[in-house]
């Protein structure tokens, strides 16, 4: 370091320690399941979802690898295909809708299991539902189920005092914007929430950079799941 001021030798190092910092905080973020600075979330219009009048799916599945590239969700082999999603028949798949990924669904009674990951847009609502005890799977057991928050913020509404915050709010579209219940978890990165009790009522309400979550249960029957909108639950019992 010949001919190096003390001072400049000190600039060096503040410059080393600042870049230092940067890395590790950046690291920091991903482990959190934040997103990095330098992969902007882009804005998802909900015409752009839409080829003539009818809900596209592979420009929704688009829009989701896109969403679990921004929080850096490992896309892997065959994710592309494993995708499922809907707009429940609504039309406004921005407002109400969501994606799923389903790794499995082990139906074998007491001895069940289930998990898959759920992606919502920024501000999309998971149709408020509940799951009545299967009729039509045997030995499959009344769904109980619990999640948690990878990426992103996840407002989880399910029975108990209501206290909805300002950002959360249903859109019309949803049963003229009405919902049962109203009690609300906040819930980030690595945060746990089970649902209140079997066979209760609940819906979700992504934060302003969308949320991907992991939801575990006892088993999955599509036949058991109930929507409150009528709509939506006419089109997702038609598909089962």
């Amino acid at each position: 370091m010949l001919g190096v001021s003390a001072a400049g030798l000190a600039s060096v190092f503040v410059g080393y320690a600042g870049a230092q910092e940067q890395r590790r905080q950046e690291g920091t973020r991903q482990r959190a399941g934040q997103p990095g600075q330098q992969r902007p979330l882009p804005t998802f219009e909900n015409a752009a979802f839409y080829t003539d009048g009818k809900f596209d799916e592979e420009k929704a599945r688009d829009a989701i690898i896109q969403l679990a590239r921004y929080h850096r969700y490992p896309i892997f082999p065959g994710f592309r295909e494993k995708i499922w999603v809907s707009d429940y028949g609504l039309g406004e798949f921005t407002a109400v809708g969501l994606a799923a990924v389903g790794f499995v669904n082990h139906v074998a009674g007491e001895y069940s299991y289930m998990m898959q990951d759920l992606f919502l847009l920024p501000n999309q609502m998971l149709p408020e539902h509940w799951h009545v005890k299967p009729e039509k799977t045997p030995n499959c057991p009344q769904k109980d189920e619990g999640w948690l928050i990878r990426y992103g913020r996840s407002y989880v509404i399910g029975e108990g005092e209501p206290n909805l915050p300002p950002d959360v709010v249903v859109p019309k579209i949803h049963w003229d914007g009405k919902v049962t219940v109203k009690h609300c978890t906040v819930a980030d990165p690595g945060v746990f929430v089970p649902l209140i009790r079997v066979e209760s009522r609940h819906w979700q309400f992504a934060g302003k950079e969308g949320v991907i979550l992991t939801e575990v249960a006892n088993a999955h029957d599509n036949a058991s799941v109930r929507h409150s909108d009528p709509t939506a639950n006419e089109t997702f019992l038609k598909g089962v």
